[in-house]
């Protein structure tokens, strides 16, 4: 049974692997294909992933390392978050295919799934990223208000991770490098507003107090 079970894993890690190294060349993936370039058969591809959104997308729990992206923090929030911002950057373009792979396999499930009644809907995203941001604006969970604090993690989410490099790189037509140097100043920027807010609220835009 443990010589079975350690196959099991071992060809499950082969067709995430495959997947991994396919879509890091930009090609959309199907079964087979993954399955062919795992060496295995389609049929035994199938009983590990019923479709490929499913293995791209475990594919990224495998692939982000988010022990290592928030090791190591400094003491200094704005510096944590810099830290942070910047590490996840820097990994994400490392395998920008892999990761807009990544997100359009996201927007695909969200779409499979608009129809569906809330309760039977599968998690369109996993918590690895807001987990980060939670970790690197810790040392301001116990000083700044309650809402201010999660007003802060949220719009920090809005300006790291796929979203917002495929916003930098296609919209806003930027390089890698500038990408992310935008990417750390809407962090830090961020911060101190709410900084700022934490010590004198000011009365905000009606649209925004709702």
């Amino acid at each position: 049974m443990a010589g079975r079970t350690n196959q099991k894993q071992r060809t499950r890690q082969a067709l995430i692997d495959a997947a991994k190294a396919l879509a890091a060349n930009g090609r959309t993936l199907t079964i087979a294909d993954v399955a062919e370039a795992a060496q295995v058969s389609t049929a035994t591809a199938y009983r590990y992933f019923s479709n490929p959104n499913d293995l791209v997308l475990e594919a990224a729990v495998a692939r982000l390392p988010a022990s290592k992206i928030t090791a190591d923090l400094p003491d200094n929030p704005a510096d944590r978050i810099d830290e942070v911002v910047r590490r996840l950057a820097e990994f994400q373009f490392g395998d920008e295919a892999l990761w807009r792979a990544i997100l359009r396999a996201n927007l695909e499930r969200w779409a499979q799934q608009a129809a569906l009644d809330p309760e039977e809907r599968m998690p369109i995203r996993g918590r690895a990223r807001i987990d980060m941001v939670q970790e690197a604006l810790a040392p301001l969970a116990e000083k700044l208000p309650p809402q201010v604090y999660r007003r802060l993690t949220m719009a920090t989410m809005l300006v790291c991770g796929m979203e917002a490099l495929v916003a930098a790189r296609d919209a806003c037509g930027l390089e890698p490098d500038e990408a992310t140097k935008v990417m750390r100043w809407a962090a830090q920027a961020l911060l101190q507003v709410a900084l700022r807010d934490s010590t004198s609220p000011p009365t905000p835009p009606t649209s925004v107090s709702r």
